[in-house]
């Protein structure tokens, strides 16, 4: 049965929920920024329709985020981690150090777009595990939507590697 803001008791596990989910709101944010870039430098044009369907996503995802915040009676507050910085700092790099319009380039944006994804991925995943532990079942199944379009997003980028982009990098 699933317990309401009000039956529920503070516990280490929910303020630690409460971290991650800040944590995991300040990377989605920062995703709508990052993205953008990313987009913008990728040659292929289904890199760039795979990189906007996701900054779709990442709109709705940061929607559903806030919807979470305001279920368990906190203020909708982002933390920016050390981590999600890095990997988009990479993400610049690979911009930085890699010649335009190229499929090399393209395959460094994948793998970039692929580290946020992952970070993502595990970051809803614990969330949602966390969420069940605490019997939280509408904002476990909440979370689980975003997992699964995060894990979509992830196959995608994948198969468009695997199938186009990398071999094309490798003929140049």
């Amino acid at each position: 049965m699933e317990k309401t803001v009000q039956e529920k008791k503070d516990s280490r596990l929910e303020a630690l929920f409460i971290d991650e989910l800040k944590e995991l709101y300040g990377a989605e944010q920062h995703q709508l920024n990052v993205l953008p870039l990313l987009k913008k430098a990728a040659s292929s044009l289904k890199l760039q329709n795979v990189l906007a369907n996701h900054l779709d996503a990442t709109r709705e995802h940061v929607q559903r985020l806030a919807v979470i915040f305001e279920k368990l009676g906190h203020p909708v507050e982002a933390r920016m981690s050390a981590a999600i910085l890095g990997i988009a700092r990479e993400a610049e790099q690979v911009i930085e150090t890699t010649e335009k319009s190229t499929a090399t380039r393209d395959a460094g944006l994948i793998v970039a777009a692929q580290k946020l994804e992952h970070y993502e991925i595990t970051s809803y995943g614990s969330l949602a595990q966390h969420a069940q532990t605490l019997d939280w079942d509408e904002i476990e199944e909440i979370l689980e939507s975003s997992l699964y379009e995060e894990k979509e997003q992830d196959d995608l980028l994948t198969t468009l590697a695997e199938n186009y982009i990398n071999k094309e990098a490798g003929r140049e």
